[in-house]
């Protein structure tokens, strides 16, 4: 890096600091947000709803709350939101954060997670299908139902019904049992937390 002569070293020293740390430093993208919505804020289907509990972690008298899903059938939860006004209204990712419910799983097996959503605006049919989905697969962990397993990121998911600002988003979240899962266990899912892009302005006018 060349210093310019014309300025103080101090000023010199200043530019070659922060040189350092732009080379060293990732930063963050401020248009990007992340929402987390615990399992307690979920509520299952009437129709093959997963089963809701709680698991007291005996050591250090740990609670969390999930749902249950089994191997055998596609049972559902369901969740709503209304996304930030600064929503960009494009495609979101989601990660789930789950444990197999029982030690007798086996170490390698895997576990496939679904998330698919529709906006409804005012005067829509509340009885609307959601839309394409998108599914992430993720693997039991050596520590089997003693560690928290948070899966990557699904590929990039489009909400069904071309949502609009202010609009409420309902979500259904599934184990994709007719795919690559294959563990015969329980799986026990404590959240999702959702990916989204907020970079548009808000203004008073929007309400």
């Amino acid at each position: 890096m060349a210093f310019d002569t014309n300025v103080p070293l101090a000023t010199n020293q200043i530019a070659a600091d922060l040189t350092a740390i732009n080379a060293n430093w990732e930063f963050i993208d401020p248009s990007i947000t992340t929402i987390w919505i615990p399992a307690v804020a979920m509520i299952p289907t009437v129709t093959n709803g997963a089963q809701a509990g709680t698991n007291e972690y005996a050591t250090n008298d740990i609670m969390q709350g999930y749902f249950a899903f089994i191997k055998a059938t596609e049972h559902y939860v369901a969740f709503s939101l209304v996304m930030p006004d600064s929503w960009n209204l494009g495609t979101i990712k989601a990660k789930f954060y789950w444990a197999p419910g029982d030690a007798a799983c086996t170490a390698g097996d895997t576990v496939e997670w679904e998330l698919t959503g529709v906006g409804l605006a005012n005067d829509d049919a509340i009885d609307t299908a959601t839309g394409g989905s998108q599914v992430i697969t993720d693997t039991v962990l050596t520590g089997k139902n003693g560690d928290l397993h948070i899966t990557s990121a699904t590929p990039a998911m489009t909400i069904s019904g071309s949502p609009a600002i202010g609009e409420l988003i309902n979500f259904k979240v599934s184990r994709n049992v007719g795919g690559t899962d294959d563990m015969t266990e329980d799986a026990w899912l404590f959240g999702v937390r959702l990916q989204l892009t907020t970079n548009v302005s808000i203004t008073a006018t929007a309400w």
